[in-house]
């Protein structure tokens, strides 16, 4: 797509001298998407790249970043030549879990021929909680911090990690359009020979019955997609996505003020996950559980 000199040239003239900002408040976080915006408009008149940023915050510094399917405790469970066949069957599990459980009506189907059926329940398996091979991604930088910054017993005094992902525009796929752009529904999810990001539209219409899609509307999601060919190979170390991506250290202490403003402005664990019920969460356990059996 582009050549190995631009690419280096981008990792090494715009990114690589952001993985020094100090991020230590919620306005901090806001100017790092600044900062970010910054760096698409200089691509675009110095290269004549057209990019889009992305954020994916985690609590822990020095993750790499990969699909649920291959992280433990679950990859060490499971074949991991065999994971697109346990994640196709494991939405199929989870479709027939949620019918039964909530009704059909629960799930989102409004989807384009030929794969758009299959690609989201994906969408709606993952926001639920289902492993998958997706990677969760977000525009917003805020709600990315959320992510990065939610306390738990075992990271809370770790320090986080935000990253950055500048994506082209010709790899972020639609489910539609008038332009011309490529499709995801086209594409089977399940035999990719390459990868992109999904732009999930939403549908607002009775949004607030469907929990999955609804996580996804109010964490600003998107979801990578990999290729068959580097499932298990971290986004941060794919061939092309590692020079369009950094991440920034964030302290232990940063991460309990960001959290705290985040709260005070109202963005919560209730706004962007909507806590389901203790039978809804054991829903999805059963069916990581029964995938583990495939």
């Amino acid at each position: 797509m582009y050549s190995q000199q631009t690419l280096e040239h981008i990792k090494k003239e715009h990114l690589t001298p952001l993985e020094s900002y100090e991020i230590q408040n919620l306005q901090d976080v806001r100017n790092f998407h600044k900062e970010l915006i910054r760096v698409r408009m200089d691509l675009k008149f110095s290269v004549g790249i057209d990019v889009m940023p992305h954020y994916r915050g985690e609590q822990h510094y020095s993750w790499d970043i990969l699909p649920g399917i291959y992280r433990p405790p679950f990859s060490n469970e499971i074949d991991l030549n065999r994971s697109r066949e346990i994640e196709k069957k494991g939405i199929e599990i989870f479709k027939k879990k949620v019918s039964e459980i909530y009704g059909e009506e629960r799930l989102f189907k409004h989807s384009k021929k030929p794969f758009g059926e299959d690609w989201d329940l994906l969408f709606q398996a993952q926001h639920a909680g289902v492993k998958t091979n997706l990677i969760d991604l977000s525009t917003s930088s805020i709600d990315s911090a959320y992510f990065m910054c939610e306390p738990t017993e075992k990271h809370k005094n770790s320090d986080g990690q935000l990253w950055a992902l500048l994506v082209p525009h010709e790899l972020i796929f639609n489910e539609n359009t008038d332009y011309e752009k490529l499709l995801y529904p086209n594409y089977n999810p399940f035999d990719l020979d390459s990868s992109f990001v999904c732009n999930v539209p939403t549908y607002i219409d009775d949004i607030d019955q469907r929990t999955y899609q609804f996580r996804l509307l109010r964490q600003h999601g998107r979801l990578f997609a990999s290729s068959n060919s580097d499932l298990e190979i971290p986004l941060n170390k794919k061939d092309f996505w590692k020079y369009m991506m950094f991440r920034v250290k964030v302290r232990a202490e940063a991460k309990k003020t960001i959290f705290k403003e985040l709260t005070e402005n109202g963005i919560d664990k209730d706004r962007l996950v909507l806590t389901e019920s203790e039978e809804a969460s054991t829903m999805i356990g059963e069916v990581n559980t029964e995938m583990k059996k495939l």
